[in-house]
């Protein structure tokens, strides 16, 4: 990562913390978590292998509350969800 992508993901890093200093709309919310999505999704085209996208601060239940509004919000179910995930190889390199 060069000089200027780690000030400008800092800056954004700081500009989400500052945020989160108040209650956040839902509309703020679907933003951030749209262009995350966006951003993961493309990193990991982009490097052919699969990366955790969350640090170790982010509780199961916060991951899966999460992983099911996403199915929700896509009309997903179950069934589709082991079928994308029979896909994906596990995170390599990565301790838990």
């Amino acid at each position: 990562m060069s000089a200027s992508e780690a000030a400008s993901s800092s800056a954004a890093v700081a500009a989400l913390e500052a945020l989160n200093r108040r209650p956040l709309t839902p509309e703020e919310i679907r933003a951030v978590l749209s262009a995350a999505t966006r951003w993961y999704a493309a990193a990991l085209e982009a490097s052919g292998k699969e990366f955790r996208p969350v640090d170790a601060t982010i509780s199961a239940t916060e991951a899966v509350t999460l992983a099911c509004a996403l199915l929700r919000s896509q009309d997903l179910t179950p069934f589709d969800l082991a079928l994308w995930f029979s896909r994906g190889a596990p995170v390599s390199g990565e301790q838990s």
